[in-house]
């Protein structure tokens, strides 16, 4: 019997193919639109996740200047910002920490390659674990060390960009100017960004010097010094916080020129936003699955209208009002169904070819196809055609037989 409905169902919505096919795409696009945008924003939430995870995740502690709220009149008893004297105290008596640097960063700045071109770059002033601990890889030369570091030595890394547009990617054994500094090139970066994850600087587009020889030149280089500490899990950041800010507090006088960042609690805020982001993009997609639904009824109660003598002809060589109903919803929710697979199929294409064009521009971009999101756009697709479809079924399955043979 069923398969009987289905059957029946089918030839009539292929018989009204222009009607039809109107109605479909209203539920078609709530559908494609639901895929389409949580696939995006799962991809971006993943993408940025993972760089995140890749560079250490909740296990990230940042340590870095901040104005002085209190006790401010003892800040002038000793040297402001994070010192080499911090970072070693630090380093040596925190518990838990498995990678540490030491970094600093004053905003775009202005330099002058060896064969006069001219450009604009992030500058960064760095310890020699910095390196390893932002997890970059040097694609040509090599990177310095915390020994030429504190020895004042006068050389640079630069970014992949920085060496492309300054030396046509080959940028190692050159000289650059970088403020009042000239410093040699001993290694230029790979290719590779960790979107969504700046700490500051484009990872294409810097000039890393040792942070001991960029203070000899530039007063604004130690003040602005921050501290990265990264922990043995998640777990441990509370005890690693106590321990660093008693060392810290004692170090400045109980001056709070610091501040503690801890990126467990980030990345909580993190996928607390982002579940919110994809609930409001499903919700606002859903709107046009309602407005598919509300197209639906209009075409059964039109369908109805149409087909009253059909109907009285079947009420009267036995037919009961269920089956009358039971027809005329099965084509409601068929419709919804086809619409809504035709929209899956469609996003779940258009998210994975979005993600392609994506990932030309950014390398690190990972494709997700929000499977969850298809299953209930299919769900809700032929839920819709079920509500909607129910009021013009009922009204079928109510006409009386006589009058309606009557009535056409």
């Amino acid at each position: 019997m069923f398969f009987e409905y289905l059957n029946i169902a089918r030839k009539v919505l292929i018989g009204h193919k222009f009607r039809s096919m109107l109605t479909v795409l209203s539920i078609t696009i709530g559908a494609f639109s639901i895929v389409l945008m949580s696939s995006l924003a799962q991809s971006g939430s993943t993408t940025l996740f993972r760089s995140i995870e890749e560079l250490g995740g909740g296990r990230i502690i940042m340590i870095g200047p901040k104005e002085v709220e209190r006790e401010e009149g003892k800040a002038s008893s000793y040297t402001r910002g994070m010192t080499l004297q911090d970072r070693d105290l630090l380093y040596s008596n925190v518990p838990h920490l498995v990678q540490k640097t030491m970094f600093s960063r004053t905003g775009r700045k202005d330099i002058i390659a060896d064969n006069g071109k001219l450009s604009r770059t992030d500058g960064i002033f760095v310890d020699g674990n910095f390196f390893e601990s932002m997890k970059l890889q040097a694609e040509k030369g090599r990177f310095f060390n915390d020994d030429e570091n504190l020895r004042h030595q006068k050389l640079c890394v630069v970014g992949y960009k920085t060496a492309k547009e300054l030396w046509d990617g080959d940028a190692v054994g050159h000289t650059m100017q970088i403020g009042a500094l000239r410093c040699r090139v001993v290694g230029q970066a790979t290719n590779h960004e960790f979107w969504g994850m700046r700490f500051g600087f484009d990872w294409l587009d810097f000039v890393a010097v040792p942070l001991e020889t960029m203070a000899d030149t530039d007063v604004k280089v130690r003040p602005a010094a921050r501290l990265q500490l990264k922990t043995d899990g998640p777990e441990s950041n509370d005890i690693v916080k106590r321990v660093a800010n008693a060392i810290l507090s004692e170090r400045h006088h109980n001056v709070d020129d610091y501040q503690i960042f801890d990126f467990s609690r980030v990345m909580e805020r993190f996928t607390g936003v982002f579940g919110i982001m994809q609930t409001i993009v499903s919700f606002i997609a859903g709107i046009a699955l309602l407005v598919g639904g509300v197209g639906v009824m209009n075409m059964m109660l039109v369908s109805v209208s149409e087909r009253v003598r059909e109907i009285g002809i079947r009420k009267a060589i036995g037919a009961n009002p269920n089956d009358i109903g039971r027809q005329f919803l099965l084509e409601a929710i068929l419709l919804a169904a086809v619409g809504g697979g035709i929209g899956v199929g469609a996003g779940i294409g258009m998210s994975v070819v979005a993600s392609t064009v994506i990932r030309h521009f950014k390398p690190t971009w990972v494709t997700v196809v929000a499977h969850e999101a298809a299953i209930v756009a299919m769900a809700v697709s032929a839920g819709v055609g079920l509500f909607f479809g129910y009021f013009p079924a009922r009204r079928a399955a109510k006409l009386d037989a006589i009058t309606a043979i009557r009535g056409n």
